[in-house]
């Protein structure tokens, strides 16, 4: 938030917490792991699954925020 550089996330709901990750891209495959065979959750976007299932990760940006500390408000689109 405090950056000027845009950066895209995933969030992840949780019953009592927000999680906030971005995308790391693995580089390289693990020598002799088959990805294929990672389940995925079809609750995911298909872009998200697609990258998953090429290896990639999301990686938690900070702390895990709990949803009873969050107050939600509507904001009008910039």
């Amino acid at each position: 938030s405090e950056s000027t550089r845009l950066l895209d996330v995933y969030l992840f709901l949780f019953e009592d917490f927000l999680l906030i990750t971005k995308i790391k891209r693995n580089k390289k495959k693990h020598g002799g792991s088959d990805t294929g065979l990672i389940p995925v959750s079809p609750s995911l976007t298909s872009e998200l699954q697609s990258f998953i299932k090429e290896g990639g990760v999301c990686v938690v940006l900070d702390q895990p925020i709990p949803l009873d500390r969050m107050t939600l408000k509507n904001v009008d689109p910039i």
